[in-house]
């Protein structure tokens, strides 16, 4: 039991125990005030403190803005300027309150930290478009990113990180010149932002792992890594492209199981992103088209080779660390980048697409089985989707008769009703045995 729960518990049995005479009323009083200071809001409260916060740090940014902006073209160049760093010293005054007062508050931090991150960018925005400085986004996207670096770590503040995130994915998109151009330079600027924002999730992580927090900011780490990347493996041919994100999905899976083992599904952003992904990216080696398609140059670029070394590194390490630990994990999904490897090395001829189909089998049964052993429905039913898909990608692939096809899609079902059937009487028996 926690302390905050056996705090309130206590408090709650104090006036009968001075009705009973066990303690008097100034023992009770005493213990009262003592008991208070330890109890926590309850955890449905405490998020929708946050939330609240949060939209109300939005909504307050956005009302400012379109305040400033409706009578904007009246007002002289002065005025102008005063009011556009005016929701930006507002923030700072309190995140000062904020950093001095209420530190232990998330509601007033995270507020705080999304009202500060929109001020900073809208002042950066009207003050160029007051005195013309510059029309250049990648420096607007540049300056907000750097200058909301030092929020996250003065509020504590998880979505002033999530809102870098996404300004890191912007300036990504505008360096690699949107996605109809081409021809712009890789550029590690984003990822050098990102590493000196990367050491504030680090530490929650070491620290709050099972705060909800981490959560949310996990999922938008996830979300924005491989958008960051698109412009590493612009110069690869598509099979070196479903092989770079393979390898960062099968990262992904280890991370999940290394450090969020204990939660699954949701809960766990790493693990649930990365197992779709090796799924997706198993499938896609058993068409050929991608191993022919080039409509990008076939080398694969300087960063996309640098990546995929850290990659393979983090795999084989976080791999290691796993067996080490002795902590579970589906061997087989680890797996993948030892199949693509064979299925590149001999270039999509038939043994590789046979090779690449074999894994996808091997995977989906491999999980399937694991769900049986351990009696977990959801991952029987994982398996049982993981061999489906590789099924209907191999009717869509092949000029097979809707008869072949129907039959087919009746026996996959009978097989999920089979297994679901099976599992429910199995327990209905263990909870009929156990009464």
């Amino acid at each position: 039991m926690n302390d905050s729960k056996l705090a309130g518990q206590i408090i709650a049995e104090l006036p009968s125990l001075v009705a009973k005479s066990i303690i008097d009323a100034s023992a009770a009083a005493a213990l009262r005030r003592h008991y208070e200071g330890q109890i926590k809001p309850a955890r449905s409260l405490a998020i929708g403190l946050v939330i609240t916060a949060i939209l109300g740090g939005l909504l307050v940014g956005a009302g400012i803005i379109l305040l400033l902006a409706h009578n904007w073209d009246d007002l002289s160049k002065p005025v102008r300027a005063f009011l556009s760093v005016l929701p930006l010293l507002i923030s700072i005054a309190l995140s000062g309150y904020t950093i001095l007062r209420r530190m232990d508050s998330t509601a007033w931090r995270e507020g705080c930290g999304v009202f500060y991150f929109l001020s900073i960018g809208a002042s950066i925005a009207l003050v160029s478009q007051t005195y013309h400085l510059y029309n250049d986004m990648a420096g607007f996207l540049f300056y907000w990113i750097v200058l909301t670096l030092p929020v996250i770590y003065l509020l504590n503040s998880g979505t002033a990180f999530a809102g870098c995130l996404a300004c890191l994915v912007a300036y990504s998109f505008v360096l690699s010149g949107y996605w109809w151009r081409s021809g712009f330079p890789f550029s590690p600027k984003p990822f050098a932002l990102l590493a000196l924002a990367l050491p504030y999730y680090g530490w929650h992580v070491w620290r709050h792992r099972e705060a909800l927090s981490v959560i949310w900011t996990s999922w938008a780490l996830a979300v924005a890594l491989p958008l960051i990347m698109l412009k590493m493996v612009e110069r690869t041919n598509a099979a070196s492209v479903w092989a770079v994100y393979g390898l960062l999905a099968v990262v992904y899976y280890l991370a999940g199981c290394r450090w969020f083992s204990e939660r699954s599904g949701f809960k766990n952003p790493f693990r649930a992103l990365g197992s779709l992904a090796i799924v997706v990216v198993a499938i896609a080696f058993t068409y050929k088209g991608i191993y022919v398609y080039k409509s990008w140059h076939v080398d694969l670029s300087l960063a996309a080779e640098c990546f995929g070394i850290v990659a393979t590194l983090a795999w084989l390490a976080l791999a290691g660390d796993l067996l080490r630990r002795k902590v579970e994990f589906n061997i087989v999904a680890v797996l993948l980048p030892v199949s693509m490897a064979f299925a590149i090395a001999l270039e999509g001829d038939g043994a590789a697409l046979f090779l690449a189909n074999i894994y996808m089998l091997a995977l989906g049964i491999f999980t399937l089985l694991k769900g049986v052993r351990r009696d977990r429905l959801l991952l029987m039913n994982e398996g049982l989707i993981v061999i489906t898909a590789l099924i209907v990608s191999r009717f869509f692939d092949n000029d097979y008769s809707f008869v072949v096809r129907g039959v087919a899609f009746i026996l996959l079902g009978c097989g999920f009703l089979a297994v679901n059937l099976s599992v429910m009487n199995k327990r209905r028996q263990q909870q009929g045995g156990a009464s």
